[in-house]
């Protein structure tokens, strides 16, 4: 089977037009597109049969008789992903030497076979190397440090290969990283695992010195890169967190290494490429941490569950000995998870009984060591939208880290039903009877529609085919006609951007219109202001930011709300600085950050999401919007609230008195409502 695809070519005639006269295009452009994953030029083509003079020039051979010569050419860069290539199909006439045609008075469907010259090369090329580091306790039991490998990339596994946790216990853990990757991507090339160090600070330990990664060897060394990223210190300036990624580029055109030289991923491991990432950990004179519990953590799939339900893993981390309950809330009139009886086989449903998890208590090995407890949760089939709240509460005197939510909000998962996304016709110019374009004479009700699960990214196409006909006309009247300029665009938006209607005074607020605006989308923000003071602390006092000009000296919280994460020249993301909370014009921040006095603070929203519609103007957001003032813009979407969607290899046709479009409509992203984008007609036809 062929890796590649190939356009069609269609155009109305009348019957005897032909290309000696001029009234027929001399030629036809169709489009050959290369599959996932592969990469094609125009010297890999041919047509069965023919001539090539010059190069990719093909004269004859296994086409119609109106066909005179087929030119194939590069419309990108050839062999590379993004390139695609243009067959020109020329019709047959007396100024190419050959014999004219006349376009005859019915459809006439021309063929031509095209053909590989050159095998179309996949562009996924294998790879495999394994990375070793060294897990370490104290003689307490206590875990120097913390090695978390990030989820692997697309085509990308990895494998703990050592009976050894990588964080329990102490020795060399090794794990394997293997798949494959797109060759010709920019430096470094692609990502194939992500490993972060984190020192048990705790305890008091802190990296001597930067993680090292010890030499590579073999064929293929040189093509790995790897770097350090994501530095955290603490406030003595100590190294207690770093990020290493590996990177691959494979080699091309290298005689012996392209093609690779094995026939799959597991295959190249037998290369035996690895390399030792190495560290050094100290432990400062004060590691003891206090006498008081903490539950640190909630570690929970948060992405959209599917409509069918799932089955979900949730981890609590907590202190050695601290206690806890949890329950899991659904919107569905306050269900609660019942856990059921421990051994019982039942697995757990939503009950209108007040349920939970039962008083918890944590413990492990040695003194106050973290652990982390699971649960499984069983979420139900659903048919309209459903969210669900995760909700801790300690056992005094066991406190919770502000990453535990111990309130309904904090951490909330969304569950849509099965949506549809429909393809619609829009009469921008009010020129047509809108009620007449889907009664169902010629096109059928509600036109065509595709169906897929809510904020899933998953590609689906339908054909259509539209027929408008003269009696749609408003007026009653009028010739119906290609227009000669055409624009498929869908009226789909990414996002909607709105201001408030006045201050907001909680989570529920007004905007100018909720037109666009469903449940489950993003609320996006952000704002600049000024830093008052220098130093390093955890509590700031910012001021407006005015460009050009000094800084009122006043303290100035609007539009700030808790949860927005601080940026600046000096706090990276990965530092993850949040506002803990707001009051008497002080900001107080999840970790200290080091501030110089004037340097501006970017402060972004983060986690805001839209948890209901009220009405044409009123919403509720999934936390207080407090301090949000009059007439600031906001951005609606980004994220599960958007669908996108094409129309692609569309043609816009005349036949009789009729107009037919027709096309591939796509969806590549479903959002988590039933949505209806439309082609506009005014774009497509012209009426006389």
């Amino acid at each position: 089977m062929a890796n590649w695809t190939v356009s069609s070519y269609s155009n109305a005639e009348t019957q005897g037009d032909n290309v000696n006269a001029g009234s027929m295009a001399a030629f036809a452009d169709l489009v050959i597109t290369p599959n996932v994953g592969y990469a094609i030029s125009a010297t890999d083509f041919k047509i069965g049969g023919a001539t090539e003079s010059p190069t990719n020039t093909w004269t004859g051979g296994n086409v119609d008789s109106e066909i005179y010569k087929v030119v194939f050419s590069d419309i990108g860069t050839a062999g590379t992903v993004s390139n695609t290539v243009r067959a020109r199909v020329h019709f047959d006439s007396t100024a190419l030497g050959g014999t004219p045609w006349s376009m005859p008075g019915n459809d006439n469907t021309l063929y031509i076979d095209i053909d590989e010259k050159e095998t179309v090369r996949n562009v996924d090329r294998f790879f495999c190397i394994r990375t070793q580091h060294v897990a370490e306790t104290d003689g307490k039991g206590v875990n120097k440090h913390t090695v978390t490998y990030a989820t692997a990339p697309t085509n990308i596994t990895t494998t703990n290969n050592t009976p050894l946790v990588h964080n329990i216990g102490d020795g060399l853990v090794e794990h394997l990283h293997q798949g494959t990757v797109p060759q010709g991507v920019a430096a470094p090339g692609t990502l194939i695992f992500s490993i972060d160090f984190d020192a048990n600070e705790t305890y008091g330990y802190y990296y001597d010195n930067e993680p090292t990664i010890g030499t590579l060897s073999g064929t293929y060394s040189s093509y790995y890169t790897f770097v350090n990223s994501g530095h955290v210190y603490d406030a003595n300036s100590k190294l207690i967190f770093v990020t290493i990624k590996g990177y691959y580029n494979p080699p091309v055109n290298v005689t012996g290494l392209d093609p690779d030289p094995a026939s799959s991923a597991s295959a190249m491991c037998e290369l035996g490429q690895s390399i030792l990432i190495s560290h050094v950990l100290r432990q400062s004179e004060q590691g003891e941490p206090g006498s008081t519990t903490q539950i640190t953590d909630v570690i929970i799939n948060e992405s959209i569950i599917d409509a069918g339900g799932e089955v979900r893993n949730i981890e609590i981390i907590g202190d050695y000995l601290a206690q806890a309950t949890f329950k899991v809330v659904s919107s569905d009139s306050s269900k609660t998870y019942d856990f059921g009886t421990t051994g019982s086989g039942i697995n757990g449903t939503f009950t209108a009984s007040a349920t939970d998890s039962g008083s918890t208590t944590w413990g492990s090995v040695g003194k106050r060591s973290v652990s982390n407890l699971s649960w499984t949760i069983h979420f139900p089939v659903v048919t309209s939208n459903t969210y669900y709240d995760i909700i801790v509460t300690p056992t005094t005197p066991t406190t919770a880290t502000s990453n535990v939510p111990t309130a309904a909000n904090e951490l909330r998962i969304y569950q849509y039903p099965v949506i549809k996304v429909s393809l619609g016709l829009l009469d921008g110019a009010n020129v047509y009877d809108d009620g007449e374009l889907f009664d169902g004479d010629p096109n059928a009700s509600g036109g065509i529609s595709i169906q897929g699960r809510a904020g899933t990214n998953v590609d689906m196409t339908r054909e259509f085919s539209y027929t408008i006909i003269p009696a749609m006309i408003t007026a009653g009247s009028g010739t119906l006609n290609v227009k000669s300029s055409l624009d498929f665009s869908l009226d789909s938006t990414i996002n909607t951007v709105v201001k408030l209607d006045g201050d907001a005074g909680g989570t529920s607020f007004d905007i100018d219109s909720t037109v666009g605006i469903i449940a489950g989308a993003q609320i996006n923000w952000s704002i600049q202001k000024l830093s008052l003071f220098s130093g390093t602390n955890d509590e700031i006092t910012p001021t407006s930011y005015t460009a050009g000009g000094p800084p009122t000296i006043a303290a100035n919280l609007d539009n700030l709300v808790v949860g927005m994460q601080v940026t600046s020249s000096s706090v990276s993301e990965r530092d993850n600085v949040i506002i803990e909370s707001l009051a008497g014009g002080v900001v107080v921040l999840s970790s200290r950050i080091r501030t110089i006095e004037g340097e501006p603070l970017t402060f972004t929203a983060r986690g805001v999401t839209v948890s209901s519609v009220t009405d044409a103007n009123t919403l509720v957001a999934s936390q207080t919007m407090e301090g949000v003032k009059d007439n600031f813009e906001l951005t609606f979407g980004g994220g599960e609230a958007d669908v996108n969607a094409t129309v692609s290899s569309a043609t816009v046709t005349k036949v009789g008195d009729n107009i037919v479009i027709a096309g591939s409509f796509n969806v590549q992203s479903f959002p988590v409502a039933d949505v209806t984008v439309k082609l506009d007609l005014n774009e497509l036809i012209t009426i006389s």
